[in-house]
């Protein structure tokens, strides 16, 4: 037998280790305005830190390539439940030297180090210097792409003088039917071209061709007010305004390709399938329902091209699919779509129940290659009462992602975490073992004892006139625990099969609007009704052999 006395000094030993361990630092987060860029064109690099480093950072090995015309550091200080802290940036404007491939190198904070990223730097698409102080590109990033992917257009207002205002003009394209999306609002920032400065005003959109043929983007235009000279305008509203034309863009828009055969044409840079399930998978109840969510994302589509997961019937398991939620996120890259289902499942019986796999193709744009994104099938244990799901040995099942990512290597913060909480659980075991074990052998007992029925009946009532579908099937178990007590009634399956198939019928309508959340409301009048008149049968019958359907814990 293990000594008491050894486990509990060990246990102590753990709580004191964690507790000297160095806090760790939280990651550093480094993000870019744009990539790729152009040669002699300034971005922006930020680092941002939860926490002030104690020496400024060195930022010397960007020199290499890149001119740092500025670098601005902020700091943010929040109290967050009482938690102070203080966030700081540092805000670097750089412009690379020449054409290529670069490395933005790892930066030292204190004892971290920020992540090294790649930067494509990519030639000026002005080849000599304008003629005119004021000029407008309007720029594609790709000249051939296929129908329903997406296209980047840039639309770039260069001066070398100092304007007031600006206005691009719309876009027009009228031979291909086009769906247009704004990517946020112009940025600012500066290039140089052939050693002389211009201040750049930038807007994109992503464009969705919906036909194939030749796409055509009619020159664009933009309205520039120039600064008033004039001594008695001291607002400077009354300058000289100038229009620009800009050239015509031309896109070759393909069709499909003949080898995708799949329902849904999803042509994208990434694609993502994957779920997560809201609940412990291994403590799985008849009649008790579990949330398994499915999430969809990609890289270069909107959330409404991404396609309804087609749900495959599982045999002794109702599903209840909600509505989808829909999400655009818009960078200067693009647009990411994402979709999320969720399902929830109720298995009718204890058992053994395979959940098929879902299998999505889709065109890779990076490869030019078809691909299919898969969740592997599963078995599911269900268990006819919470303890016996708990006592089955049966592996955690976590949530399976689709695509495989990389992961980045746990913070020692967590480890020391992990540690402190089994020495937490391992101070409660203790307890329990030594001073807590006839209170808690005693629990089951208590556990067993129905709740009363007036009470039950109050509470069904009360949920029933109220319409509050949520609170009338926790009540409606607690009745039927109270109605056929001592008779053990561990979920609404085995009631169901107690109370007959118009019974069974109401409690399928209950989950359908629960679940499913349907857009007609849920309405308890019906349900009571047949709960009052079960009620009196069973009062009737109970001293003779009862009339109703037998309990049947299994279904």
């Amino acid at each position: 037998m293990v000594n008491p006395k050894l486990i509990f000094i060990m246990a102590i030993s753990l709580i004191l280790a964690g507790l000297w361990a160095p806090s760790a630092t939280a990651e550093i987060e480094v993000s870019i305005d744009r990539n790729p860029v152009q040669v002699n064109e300034s971005f922006q690099l930020v680092f941002s830190l939860e926490q002030s480093p104690d020496r400024e950072p060195d930022f010397s090995s960007l020199r290499q390539h890149f001119l740092i015309l500025g670098n601005n550091r902020s700091s943010t200080i929040s109290i967050i439940n009482g938690e102070y802290r203080r966030s700081v940036k540092y805000n670097l404007q750089l412009m690379p030297k020449q054409v290529g491939e670069f490395m933005i190198p790892a930066i030292r904070f204190d004892q971290e180090r920020s992540k090294a990223f790649q930067i494509t730097v990519k030639p000026s698409s002005l080849a000599a210097q304008p003629q005119d102080p004021l000029v407008l590109e309007v720029l594609a990033d790709k000249t051939e792409a296929y129908v329903q992917s997406q296209v980047i257009l840039s639309l770039r207002l260069l001066s070398a003088t100092g304007i007031s205002a600006y206005q691009f003009g719309d876009i027009l394209i009228e031979n291909i039917d086009t769906v247009v999306e704004p990517l946020g609002d112009a940025r600012e920032y500066q290039t140089r071209i052939a050693d002389k400065s211009y201040l750049v005003l930038e807007q994109r959109f992503a464009l969705f061709p919906q036909q194939a043929g030749r796409l055509e983007v009619a020159p664009l235009s933009v309205e520039v007010r120039l600064p008033s000279r004039s001594n008695f305008d001291p607002f400077r509203r009354g300058g000289e305004v100038r229009r620009l034309n800009s050239q015509p863009v031309y896109i070759d828009v393909e069709p499909i390709p003949p080898e995708f055969k799949a329902p849904h044409w999803l042509p994208a840079r990434r694609l993502e399938l994957r779920e997560n399930w809201q609940g412990d998978l291994n403590a799985l109840v008849a009649g008790e329902p579990i949330t398994r969510s499915l999430t969809l994302v990609a890289d270069g589509l909107t959330a409404a091209q991404l396609p309804q997961l087609e749900l495959t019937p599982i045999d002794g398991i109702k599903q209840y699919p909600d509505q989808p939620g829909l999400e655009n996120s818009r960078s200067n890259n693009g647009i990411r779509g994402k979709r999320e289902q969720k399902v929830a499942l109720i298995p009718g019986a204890t058992g053994r129940y395979r959940v098929p796999e879902i299998n999505l193709s889709w065109w890779n744009l990076q490869t030019g290659q078809l691909e299919i994104a898969t969740i592997p099938e599963r078995e599911l244990l269900v268990s006819a009462t919470a303890a016996a799901a708990i006592s089955a040995p049966e592996p955690v099942i976590e949530a399976v992602p689709a695509v495989s990512a990389p992961v980045a290597e746990s913070s020692r913060f967590w480890l020391w975490l992990s540690l402190l909480l089994a020495c937490g659980w391992g101070l409660s075991a203790l307890y329990w073992w030594f001073g807590a074990r006839p209170a808690a052998a005693a629990a089951p007992l208590a556990a067993l004892e129905p709740p009363a029925l007036g009470e039950a009946r109050s509470q069904l009532r009360r949920a029933c006139e109220t319409a509050d579908a949520g609170a009338a099937r926790s009540a409606l178990l607690r009745w039927g625990q109270a109605l056929l007590a001592p008779r053990p009634v561990h979920n609404l399956h085995q009631l169901c099969n107690y109370a007959g198939p118009e019974f069974a019928r109401q409690v399928e309508i209950l989950n359908t609007s629960l679940y499913a959340k349907t857009r007609d409301s849920w309405q308890g009048a019906e349900l009571l009704r047949l709960c009052q008149q079960l009620e009196q049968d069973y009062a009737q019958d109970q001293p003779r052999e009862t009339r109703l359907m037998p309990l049947n814990p299994v279904g």
